[in-house]
Order: structure tokens, then C-alpha cells, then sequence
């Protein structure tokens, strides 16, 4: 019988503490950890990152102490790169896994960037980057890397459409309820963004450049989430008249978030390019595709490995007002025809971005890596 590999995972991003790569390093960590033929070890923060005062240390010596009972050394991100240089002095035998996000080595402060440019080259056998757009950004550092491992969805909290438990008849169950709720006017068709509220999401272009030349059609677009930008939309929709036609609903409860899921008709994510800021991926896509959203979705950074064109939504250019409203005008005209186009993309996105496929992308990478 083969003798269990033994796996070390830190990460100072892990649960009850809510967040992208918290999901992220929870998904794939807990799937290694019960795998039968890996013997896994977990050392996380999981508080606020005012904690890294004694994590960081504490993982430090317990890297120096412990590494080399290791095969394999999973690093939860770019800031933790100092412990791939330690664990490369005090165990030189274990292998170094490296997760790369993008947001984790764009961040601007000064020490933080001269911090990694003289630790993360050295820190690590193999850089996994969630995108393409990631990709591309950590190459610019001069580090090259050909693993690419996207994240994934939770397929079982996020019922796919067509399910059975969610399927083509349910989808249209509290339309009227909702559209009351909400005051939109009967059949409008309904488009929602969810997600922080940020720049390089691209809302208030989208209000100003495309909600702007639709003011006369029967649309509804909903924004979901709170952020820096709250101010600079709300000044969007007043300065074009679009008070009845935009509702920025703020941050709500999972159930109400459950609701406008439920029965929206389409998912628009209109990034726009941000020096020093990037879409590392783009879950919220994925997830919206997955529950029967037609998404539509700028071609920029981390987004195209979210969503293939065609295959589990639509790829737009990035600030092309004109193919946003072509494509929102065709989706209204056409919408039996995007019914069945809706199943087939939350198909594609089941298949393709379930935890369960990513987890055994890691466990073949660390089993190819423990072989060199």
C-alpha cells in the first residue's frame, strides 16, 4: 500500500471570517484534507487580519519546525511567500505550492510591494494563478508560471436551473410577488449586478453609458452590494433621470439576494480597467450563470476565465455601450429562445466550475509535483 503524502496548507484567509479567497482556501483545503491518500495538516488564521501580529510569526516557526515532515507545502497566498523561503532552507525536500489571486501582489503599499519582490520569486516550486488576467499581471513581475487553476462554486448551496430542484417552471413562481416588491412594471425585463461596489466593477459607466440610451425601454436594473463607489452612482442615476429605472437596493439579506436571483433575467458585470486594481476571476458570474442568469459580461482580466462566450454566458467589450444594449434589446425580443440557452449555460458552469472538479485539479498537482 502507498504511503499517504503528507500536505501542509497555511492560510491566514479561512472561515468563520467571510471573503473570496476565505471560500477559496476552505473549497480546497477541506477537499484535501479528506482525501484518503493524504495525511493533511491546516494551519489557519480565521479571525480579522489584525491577527497577522501573532500569526504571522507563529507560522514562521512552525515552518521552520515542521516543513520537513512534508511532502507537499501549499502557501494560501502572496503574502505568506516568506515561509516558501523558509521552508526552502529548512526543508529543502518538501515542495513549495504557491496560490496566486491577484489582488494579493497588486496591492500599492510600498513595503508590502518591496516586501514581495524580495520574497515572492524566491518562495515557491510552482505559482498557481486563479486566471489568465492573473496570469498575465504576475508575469510582469518576471515570474513565470503555466498553472492556472480557477475557483469554483458551491454547486449544492447554489441550485443549478433546470435541477430538479429548481426547475424551468420554478423559476417563474413569485414574478408577480417579486415585481410588486420591487415596484417594476410588469414584464420588464429585469437585470441585476451583485458584488462590492467598487470602480473597476464598472456600474456607474454602465448607469451612464447604457441604462442612459434605454430610458425608454421596459428595462430594470438592480444593483446589489455597498461600497466606495454608492456615492458616484447614485449621482449617475440622478443626473440621467433614472430614478425609476435603476434601484440600488444596498447590501441585503441572503434571502432577498436568494429572491432577485430567483427571478431576475439577467446578470451584468460591465468592468471597466482600473490601474492598480483587477477582477481576479469573477465568482459572482460563474454563480449567476449557474442559477440561470444570462450573463453578460466586459472581456477583461480574470472575467474570461469565468465566463466563455457562448458556452455559459456572453463575452462583451469592455466599455462598448452599443453591443451592451444591442445584446440586452436581442435578450428582451427573444426571450424564448434565451430560456433555452439559459439551461444550456447553467449546465456548462455545473460541469465545469463545481468545487469538487477544482479540488482534484490540486490533488493532481500535487501528486505530479511530489513525482519531480
Amino acid at each position: 500500500m502507498e504511503e499517504k503524502k503528507k500536505v501542509l496548507c497555511i492560510t491566514r484567509k479561512y472561515p468563520p471570517q467571510v471573503g473570496g479567497m476565505e471560500n477559496f482556501c476552505f473549497n480546497v483545503f477541506s477537499r484535501l484534507a479528506k482525501e484518503e491518500r493524504y495525511d493533511t495538516k491546516i494551519v489557519s488564521l480565521g479571525k480579522k487580519q489584525s491577527h497577522l501580529i501573532w500569526f504571522f510569526p507563529y507560522t514562521v516557526f512552525y515552518t521552520i519546525f515542521n516543513a520537513h515532515k512534508y511532502d507537499a507545502f501549499i502557501i494560501g497566498d502572496g503574502l505568506l511567500c516568506f515561509l516558501g523561503v523558509l521552508s526552502k532552507i529548512f526543508a529543502p525536500k518538501t515542495k513549495r505550492i504557491t496560490i496566486i489571486y491577484g489582488l494579493d501582489f497588486l496591492y500599492s503599499n510600498p513595503i508590502y510591494q518591496a516586501y514581495l519582490r524580495l520574497w515572492l520569486k524566491k518562495g515557491s516550486d510552482v505559482y498557481v494563478c486563479i486566471s489568465h488576467g492573473t496570469m498575465e499581471a504576475f508575469e510582469k513581475w518576471g515570474i513565470k508560471t503555466d498553472t492556472l487553476i480557477t475557483p469554483g462554486i458551491d454547486t449544492d448551496k447554489c441550485v443549478s436551473y433546470g435541477s430538479k430542484t429548481a426547475d424551468l417552471e420554478l423559476t417563474a413562481r413569485n414574478k408577480e410577488g417579486f415585481y410588486n416588491k420591487y415596484n417594476v412594471p410588469k414584464d420588464n425585463l429585469v437585470c441585476i449586478t451583485v458584488g462590492r461596489l467598487v470602480k473597476r466593477k464598472g456600474v456607474e459607466w454602465f448607469i451612464s453609458n447604457v441604462m442612459s440610451r434605454l430610458s425608454d425601454y421596459p428595462i430594470t436594473y438592480m444593483v446589489i452590494g455597498g461600497g466606495e463607489e454608492r456615492e458616484n452612482i447614485e449621482k449617475a442615476v440622478l443626473e440621467n433621470k433614472l430614478e425609476d429605472k435603476v434601484k440600488l437596493l444596498g447590501r441585503v439579506s441572503d434571502d432577498d439576494l436568494k429572491e432577485c436571483y430567483d427571478n431576475a433575467d439577467v446578470f451584468i458585470m460591465p468592468n471597466i480597467h482600473v490601474e492598480n486594481d483587477m477582477e481576479g476571476f469573477g465568482v459572482v458570474a460563474v454563480e449567476a450563470s449557474l442559477r440561470g442568469l444570462i450573463v453578460l459580461a466586459s472581456g477583461i482580466e480574470g472575467i474570461t476565465d469565468a465566463i466563455i462566450d457562448n458556452k455559459n454566458g456572453y463575452v462583451m467589450e469592455s466599455r462598448n455601450a452599443d453591443e451592451y444594449i444591442d445584446k440586452i434589446k436581442d435578450i428582451y425580443k427573444n426571450r424564448s429562445e434565451y430560456d433555452k440557452k439559459r439551461l444550456e449555460f447553467s449546465e456548462y458552469t455545473r460541469n465545469n466550475f463545481s468545487w469538487d472538479a477544482i479540488g482534484e485539479k490540486y490533488k493532481q498537482l500535487i501528486d505530479t509535483v511530489c513525482k519531480k
